[in-house]
């Protein structure tokens, strides 16, 4: 995923149709910029006007750039950048991806994911999965631990937000493609206190990968504070 720079994002909802909890959100159009990047952002006033929700994504030292809410269906958070790669997620996780360049394909036994009961009290912490890449790599083990809660400020879209950081702690158990890289790596996700709405995250897919973080404005400028 390149994620390109989005200097204006133009989108359309053309319709929303359900059926049985699915929902999908049609994009018309996304303009972007092909010279020079440089970091997109969005004011208050701009998330608020969007017809979609949108967040900003950055990937390792890339610019920052700004995704959109494409779909809704099955549980899983479609979003796309204005180069169409995507990110989808499912309580609040990258569960697979598509233009990254090595892509996630598939995450497993994603119904025991400690994410789902956030931010309430956890009763199972420790959490056992696997990964599926797609080049031709499958079945990577991974173990996670959820730590405790720790109080966080964070100052998005000119609001002062109380939250709770959840720091992940994972470990990539894969014998040998990654036997001379470390095994050990970090997740945080910062739930806002008052409501329980996930608002920011910082996601690393392996130990190869470039951290992901992502930022929920529209979350954020919804958040009556």
């Amino acid at each position: 995923m390149n994620l390109k720079t989005p200097l204006l994002i133009v989108i359309s909802l053309l319709s929303l149709s359900g059926c049985g909890g699915t929902y999908h959100a049609y994009y018309e159009t996304i303009k972007i910029a092909l010279e020079e990047p440089q970091n997109a952002s969005m004011n208050l006033e701009e998330v608020q006007n969007s017809s979609i929700d949108v967040m900003s994504v950055t990937r390792g030292e890339r610019p920052t750039a700004i995704l959109a809410l494409a779909y809704l269906e099955n549980g899983q958070h479609k979003w796309v950048s204005g180069d169409n790669a995507m990110l989808i997620m499912e309580n609040g996780r990258i569960v697979r991806t598509i233009g990254l360049g090595n892509d996630l394909i598939y995450t497993a036994n994603r119904s025991e994911d400690p994410l789902k009961q956030l931010p309430s009290e956890l009763s199972n912490k420790a959490w056992d999965f696997s990964l599926d890449w797609n080049n031709d790599e499958y079945g990577y083990p991974v173990t996670s631990q959820l730590d405790e809660p720790q109080i966080a400020q964070l100052n998005i879209l000119t609001k002062q937000l109380d939250t709770l950081l959840y720091i992940e702690k994972l470990r990539y158990k894969a014998p040998s493609d990654y036997v001379r890289t470390q095994h050990e790596w970090n997740n945080y996700y910062w739930f806002e206190k008052t409501t329980g709405t996930l608002i920011k995250s910082k996601q690393t897919l392996s130990p190869l990968s470039e951290p992901i973080e992502m930022i929920y404005l529209s979350r954020i400028a919804r958040l009556d504070l």
